[in-house]
């Protein structure tokens, strides 16, 4: 999810009941007809990604809660408090979010009256409030009192949010030192971290007594009907070269093996450092197949390039493309992940298409044709994040499950048997996950709390159980706590520690793990070194690491140049990327 303020809003609730009317009033003018506010809007079509522009003048451009605006105006949730005002940093009244609940389930005409004596007859906010009462979102601030001039706080607002979804018992403790113990509002914040919906607004803090602005409020309900996934790692690994993203610029260097165009440089000559691929601008997100690439752009689309012998560059063509390539027809997507010859997209509203190769039935269309175009994946919703492993694919859904589908041959679709499948078949006994990734023949999940399980192909040890036995369901990775991050390679993996440090396990053939030897593990071992990390990626038999001051490091097989040191000399352990 992305952030507001160190905030992350998944509010379910509104996406169960839909976003379709929500209205700003200025504080004072509660009892005074409300501003004009358009219900001509199509939340359903609203672009998540790129609005159409808001038209307000107090909203900067590069503001945090520009696009949430632009959103809500072309979604005919607001017009602003004025003409031309959207009036950001004003609190939210308690009049105003009732109207913003309200108009969120369709104005439901209540059956019975509030009761509340604070509330004038026929004020515009009265149907509203008597709804949240019978629907037992609220019971007022006191004995007959709703308050409707208050501003709203950090601390209420989290209750309405928790109430709205039916007061679910969290699990966990929220780790916040001003959340007052037993309060109204603890169980509450405690789901809201539970939820990913926030962090607060600084380490250890959430700040109850704050209130909530109209900026605020515009992304809260942004992000409930635009839920944004787990972010893509911004750097990739294939299988003889890498890419890393530039976010302050969005910006893609590529280096290694250039064979099929993978560079994206216009050329096939091959790098052993960086190398910018022209006329790619506004990118926020990339991932690597073996001979391809792909990046995602502001606004929702996506370019590959490079090899595409069974049209895994999804451009209704099998010619490979030494420069980036729209992908014709797909907008509003959220995230990209690319297997051997197949690649998927997830979209704004929770969907996945997918297109390549599909022998195994790894596009999940229910057939085994190929697809040169996107495809969507049959049956398939709610989902938060996707991976692509060599002939198979996997997806994160909201409730913290996961799917998978394609090929089985060993257990990597982790449904406890060898069978192929067509369609998205839930991997059972699979909870509370938070990140998926997906190697050759084997996946992992990462798991509320820190922990990894993996299952498939296991003969390198690739699955850290400390064996090399094939699993067929999911199975805890050994030692490992606080992660952040996973990645799985041709026969190994990775995991990023919550310290910055990192660990790998599995073939060591290459030294592709990292720890300075040439020796498999069966269980994580550290990567020698390596502190700071932001970002991890592992590719056929090679690593890489981006680090918090923007640099990039690669360890492993070197003979094509991709881990980017201008040499060609592997590497046991970690090496600078130069001009990174």
């Amino acid at each position: 999810m992305n952030r507001l303020v160190r905030v992350r809003l998944v509010a379910g609730w509104l996406l169960v009941m839909g976003v379709v009317a929500a209205l700003g009033v200025p504080a004072g003018a509660q009892n005074s007809p409300p501003p004009d506010t358009p219900h001509a809007g199509d939340v359903a079509s609203a672009s998540c990604v790129a609005p159409a522009p808001h038209g307000f003048t107090d909203v900067p451009a590069n503001s945090y809660y520009n696009v949430a605006v632009g959103w809500l105006v072309e979604a005919g949730i607001t017009s602003g408090t004025v003409p031309g005002k959207y009036s950001p940093n004003s609190p939210v009244t308690r009049a105003q979010m009732a109207l913003f609940l309200w108009h969120s389930a369709d104005s439901p005409a209540p059956a019975g009256n509030h009761g509340f004596t604070d509330i004038p007859a026929n004020s515009y906010y009265g149907d509203a409030v008597s709804w949240l009462v019978e629907a037992g979102i609220t019971a007022g601030t006191s004995a007959g009192k709703y308050s409707p001039n208050r501003a709203v706080t950090r601390a209420q607002m989290a209750v309405f949010l928790w109430s709205a979804a039916g007061s679910p018992a969290p699990i966990g403790t929220h780790g916040f030192s001003d959340v007052v113990a037993s309060s109204y509002y603890e169980t509450a914040v405690t789901w809201l971290v539970e939820q990913q919906i926030t962090s607060g607004t600084s380490p250890g803090k959430f700040s109850p007594s704050n209130p909530v602005t109209r900026a605020q409020m515009a992304v809260f309900l942004w992000h409930s009907a635009c839920p944004i996934p787990a972010p893509t790692p911004p750097i990739a690994a294939g299988d003889l070269h890498s890419c890393a993203l530039k976010h302050d610029a969005g910006t893609v260097s590529c280096w290694g093996s250039n064979t099929d165009g993978q560079l994206g440089d216009g050329t096939n000559a091959n790098r052993s450092t960086p190398t910018t691929v022209p006329g790619l601008t506004g990118v926020t997100a990339i991932t690597a197949g073996p001979y391809y690439s792909c990046a995602l752009k502001q606004g929702g689309t996506v370019s590959c390039w490079g090899s595409n012998s069974s049209g895994q560059l999804g451009d209704g063509s099998t010619t490979d493309r030494l420069t980036p390539t729209p992908v014709p027809g797909l907008t509003d997507v959220t995230a990209i992940t690319a297997g051997k010859w197949h690649a998927c997209a997830l979209k704004q509203g929770g969907t996945v298409s997918c297109w390549g190769y599909n022998y195994y039935g790894q596009l999940g269309d229910g057939s085994n044709w190929d697809r040169l175009t996107p495809t969507p994946v049959a049956g398939l919703a709610d989902v938060t994040a996707i991976t692509a492993g060599y002939v198979s694919s996997c997806a994160l859904k909201r409730n913290g499950t996961t799917a998978c589908w394609g090929a089985n041959e060993h257990g990597q679709l982790g449904d406890g048997t060898i069978t192929n499948r067509l369609t998205p078949t839930t991997v059972p006994g699979l909870t509370d996950v938070t990140a998926i990734t997906a190697g050759k023949w084997h996946a992992c999940a990462l798991k509320q709390g820190g922990t990894v399980s993996c299952w498939g192909y296991n003969y390198d040890g690739q699955l850290g159980d400390g064996s090399t036995t094939d699993r067929l369901t999911p199975t805890p990775v050994t030692g490992l706590t606080d992660v952040t991050a996973i990645t799985a390679g041709y026969v190994h993996s990775c995991a990023l520690n919550d310290n910055g440090t990192a660990a790998c396990w599995g073939d060591n053939g290459w030294g592709e793990l990292g720890d300075s030897t040439t020796t498999d593990r069966l269980t994580p071992t550290p990567v020698t070194g390596l502190t700071d990390v932001t970002a991890i990626t592992a590719g056929y038999v090679h690593s890489c690491a981006l680090n918090d001051d923007g640099t990039a490091a690669c360890w492993g097989d070197n003979s094509w140049g991709e881990l980017g040191d201008g040499t060609t000399t592997s590497r046991l352990s970690p090496t600078q990327v130069l001009g990174f």
